[in-house]
């Protein structure tokens, strides 16, 4: 069974030992595998870079980085990768180490029934990475769908002729991810909206009002300034993007409880006139939240 469906699964073999390496492609090939080899764990860093494959295959005991260092640096490049180390003189003691370090499982070598004891482990690795993925998307899923509930029922609540949240939201669900990210902008209550985002712990302003996608310029806000997910919004002063003298309203973007981005708007009467209450301005953020968290959650790497 393939955990991937139509796609073949992707294992990357990481041994100095070129008769493994060989006899192991060629076996998993023939059962419908991509393969790709390295023969250090230098040339797997680098393949792993390029490519992320969907399981990797190390070999604990290797010549300048051993496999516990290759562990290491695997999830700390892509954390969601499963590894299977392979040894031929297994210890509790490096059993342990690998595990603590992430490892799915190991295997002994030399491999004798390679059907059940190397491609069996390897699918049930493959579907346990398919099975996280899946998860996630559910929750990313699910949080949206409780972010359009929410907004209705607030809608209820706040219903006003000059209030069109129904037909936003509307538009919002029937949009393409790039039309998304216009809508939003353009919907913004004010003259001057900025959208600011969250990057290595810092929020950033885009470099032109209504785009996502211009060199961002750091504002000097850390991102540490909210911690609670249940906070509506904060006024203050981002003097990088409007200047010393105007307050502004800020409200966090938070996605299953993490930080994920920063609406601010430059505070007015004209802002209060047409979004009485902010309510409007929750909604877009809302959806917003969902958007930025949505376009995190399918980075294929951390630094995609």
């Amino acid at each position: 069974m393939n955990p991937l469906g139509e796609r073949k699964l992707d294992v990357l073999i990481v041994d100095d030992d070129p008769f493994v390496r060989d006899s192991l492609q060629l076996f998993l090939e023939s059962e419908g595998i991509d393969v790709r080899v390295a023969a250090c764990g230098e040339d797997a860093i680098s393949i792993l870079h390029d490519s992320e494959p969907d399981v990797a295959l190390v070999d604990l005991r290797m010549p300048r980085m051993n496999g516990l260092e290759v562990l290491r640096e695997f999830k700390r490049i892509s954390p969601e990768i499963e590894v299977v180390m392979a040894t031929g003189d297994a210890t509790l003691e490096s059993a342990l180490s690998a595990m603590k370090l992430g490892a799915y499982t190991y295997i002994e070598k030399p491999i004798v029934d390679l059907e059940r004891d190397l491609l069996g482990v390897l699918i049930r690795a493959a579907e346990r990475r398919s099975l996280r993925r899946t998860n996630r998307q559910l929750q990313g899923e699910l949080q949206l769908t409780l972010h359009h509930l929410e907004a209705e029922r607030r809608e209820k609540r706040f219903s006003r002729d000059s209030f069109p949240i129904a037909r936003f939201l509307r538009k919002c669900a029937s949009a393409s991810c790039d039309d998304l990210k216009s809508l939003i902008l353009n919907n913004l209550p004010g003259d001057t909206p900025a959208l600011l985002y969250l990057r290595q712990d810092r929020l950033l302003v885009p470099g032109a009002t209504r785009s996502l996608d211009l060199p961002p310029v750091e504002a000097g806000l850390p991102a540490q300034f909210f911690t609670d997910p249940g906070e509506k919004w904060r006024v203050g002063e981002l003097p990088e993007v409007f200047g010393s003298d105007q307050e502004t309203l800020m409200l966090p973007l938070f996605w299953l409880g993490h930080l994920v981005g920063m609406i601010a708007l430059p505070r007015s009467k004209q802002l209060e006139q047409v979004d009485p209450g902010h309510q409007l301005l929750r909604r877009i953020a809302d959806t917003a939240s969902a958007l930025l968290g949505s376009l995190i959650s399918h980075s294929s790497t951390p630094t995609g």
